[in-house]
């Protein structure tokens, strides 16, 4: 059997503890405990408010700045930044560019080329081009898109190995 001993209290306050361990369905002995438990295990006193310090107050408000900073600082690269680099390119972009007069030179002699032969050389290389453009031509007429259900869509070649190695040889050649 347990102990019990005697508090000397204020009837007041008795009355008042009473109805307090009924509310909370519990006996005296166990809602005293339970108390002493809370104060204890939260480092409380009844004796101080438990409004927050100053200190408290300011490192809270300093978090919350940090905080707000921190979205500043996002919303700035996510939108601010970008969107203003945009205008700025519109805005170059509408700039009215005068037309750069270049003066055309004679062909001279010295470099050691005669018109002939610049002639040639710029139909051989008007050939080279037609001939990579229709090689191209090729090339995108047999490609194949392919839908991918479960990643990226992807391109496809449709000619044969062999074909495709005589390709990269004649390309090899040209260059």
């Amino acid at each position: 059997m347990t102990t019990k001993s005697r508090l000397q209290i204020q009837s007041k306050t008795a009355n008042r503890f009473r109805e307090f361990s009924k509310k909370n369905n519990s006996n005296q002995s166990q809602t005293l405990d339970l108390i002493l438990d809370f104060f204890e295990k939260n480092n409380l006193s009844p004796f101080e408010t438990l409004a927050p310090s100053k200190v408290s107050l300011e490192t809270l408000i300093k978090k919350r700045i940090d905080a707000v900073i921190a979205i500043l600082k996002n919303i700035e690269k996510t939108q601010t930044k970008p969107g203003f680099l945009m205008l700025e390119l519109l805005m170059e972009g509408r700039s009215i560019s005068k037309p750069i007069l270049v003066e055309k030179k004679k062909i001279s002699s010295s470099n050691g080329k005669s018109p002939e032969q610049l002639e040639l050389e710029i139909t051989q290389l008007q050939n080279e081009l037609k001939a990579t453009k229709q090689d191209l031509e090729y090339l995108l007429q047999n490609v194949e898109i392919k839908a991918n259900t479960f990643g990226s869509d992807y391109l496809k070649l449709n000619i044969s190995p062999t074909e495709f190695e005589k390709f990269k040889i004649t390309i090899k050649r040209k260059s």
